[in-house]
């Protein structure tokens, strides 16, 4: 059996009362010091895993972890660095005026406000994730959201929202270019919901961990693929609202982190030198 010790919270290290499992909510570690070191490990294992199913384009594509000391801060991936080569060493943590006030490489200024005001907004997330896989690119384009064609894709019912950045507009009715403007209208676009959907341009997920947040851009990616496959093989049967309710967790939180597990599990054992 893997080793636990070295990577808490492995899914081999789960509370568990006669097989089952013992666990009502996300545990979180006591020591802030310690939790601040557990979210970094889980945001480089998530890029790694993000190297492997192919959301990297060039140096598009952050993901964001608050910190659990200082809560205004995030630590974000530096810009350009492969995802599959991505340790804990290289995360920057930035604070609120978006100053690196720890690590050393070039930041991604593009992400700065996008992250730092949806933190603001929204006191309960933890991870922010924007990636630029091939079917969340490709669905976003349609303006689309998903519909409950599967258990996983109905997992974002009534969580998700659609952001139409080439909508806004100025004063003038031209394309609205103000920074602060764009910033307003992505946060309230995306408001509390799980999933948002960038038309023409990929997913946003947001979660109360890091884990749930990155299983989400995972599980997003995976339905925009669900999506354009059954919508080119025909005419998908979408179930009724109700129906679809009915298959979404209790504790949503709660089943999105467990669904991390086994791939930090993996990732961890496969790649070791991520925790560098």
């Amino acid at each position: 059996m893997p080793q636990t010790r070295r990577f808490p919270q492995s899914i081999y290290a789960l509370p568990l009362a006669d097989n089952r499992l013992r666990l009502d909510r996300v545990p979180r570690q006591a020591d802030p010091l310690a939790e601040r070191l557990h979210r970094r490990q889980r945001l480089a294992g998530a890029f790694r895993l993000f190297a492997r199913l192919g959301f990297e384009v060039g140096v598009a594509g952050h993901f964001t972890a608050r910190d659990p000391i200082e809560t205004d801060h995030y630590w974000i991936n530096p810009l350009g660095v492969p995802f599959s080569q991505l340790r804990v060493s290289h995360l920057l943590r930035v604070d609120g005026e978006g100053r690196v006030v720890e690590g050393d490489g070039p930041l991604n200024s593009g992400a700065l406000k996008l992250h730092y005001h949806l933190q603001k907004a929204r006191p309960e997330v933890v991870g922010i994730a924007h990636l630029h896989g091939l079917h969340g690119r490709a669905w976003s384009a349609l303006g689309r959201p998903f519909e409950p064609l599967t258990a996983e894709s109905a997992a974002f019912s009534g969580s998700q929202a659609i952001f139409r950045r080439h909508d806004l507009r100025d004063e003038q009715g031209n394309p609205e270019r103000r920074p602060e403007r764009l910033t307003r209208a992505f946060v309230d676009s995306f408001a509390d919901n799980d999933l948002l959907i960038w038309q023409n341009h990929s997913l946003w997920t947001t979660g109360a961990s890091v884990e749930s947040a990155a299983w989400r851009s995972i599980l997003a990616d995976d339905s925009a693929r669900t999506h354009l496959l059954a919508y080119a093989a025909g005419r998908p049967v979408i179930p009724d609202a109700a129906l679809a309710a009915a298959s979404i967790a209790p504790d949503k939180e709660l089943a999105d982190w467990l669904n991390f597990l086994p791939l930090w599990d993996r990732i961890s054992a496969e790649e070791p030198d991520l925790l560098d």
